[in-house]
């Protein structure tokens, strides 16, 4: 496994440790589970935040398909930046192979969902294969039931997915509300 992996893994073990305790005691929880990695403490804080925050697109904005990506301890925002036609308004999530952000097609004039391979999934072949993969597969269905893909890219060395943007409530916020029916 590799160190970013192992990383994230970690990140996201004390995520879910923190959400599970009361929001008064997530403080006193992370500087005791994080002592001597503040960088791993801001992190989680940061995912907390994301998660808290009633007015973010992590609550209530974009839920994205392709969102099972993870960002890398220290990575830099694309927001405000452009991928060729494609303008990055605010972040969606993160997971195991890179971020999803909302965009503006500029040419079309829509919004839409990038999903960015991350520097470090980049430099690990497998992940990469994988990412294209996942872009040529995902491109070939059409059903109205799967996230329909528009476009790939590669912008000095990231590559990119640009797809439909799903807006309404995120996978958690509707298990938090109980287990879906079978047939749902």
């Amino acid at each position: 496994m590799s160190k970013g992996r192992d990383r994230w893994d970690t990140v996201e073990r004390l995520y879910h440790a923190a959400l599970a305790k009361p929001a008064d005691g997530r403080p006193a929880f992370l500087a005791e589970a994080c002592v001597g990695d503040e960088a791993l403490r801001r992190e989680v804080e940061s995912l907390l935040a994301q998660n808290a925050s009633a007015d973010g697109p992590f609550t209530r904005g974009a839920v994205v398909a392709a969102a099972g990506l993870v960002s890398d301890a220290g990575h830099s925002t694309l927001t405000g930046r452009r991928l060729g036609a494609y303008r990055i308004l605010a972040p969606i999530g993160a997971g195991g192979m890179g971020e999803v952000y909302r965009a503006r097609d500029t040419r079309l004039g829509r919004d839409v969902a990038i999903k960015v391979l991350t520097n470090v999934a980049v430099e690990d072949r497998e992940r990469l294969q994988r990412f294209e993969q996942e872009a040529r597969a995902t491109g070939m269905l059409n059903h109205p039931n799967l996230l329909t893909i528009y476009d790939v890219g590669d912008e000095a060395g990231s590559p990119y997915i640009v797809s439909e943007l799903l807006e309404g409530e995120t996978l958690r916020d509707r298990l938090n509300r109980g287990a879906l029916p079978p047939r749902d």
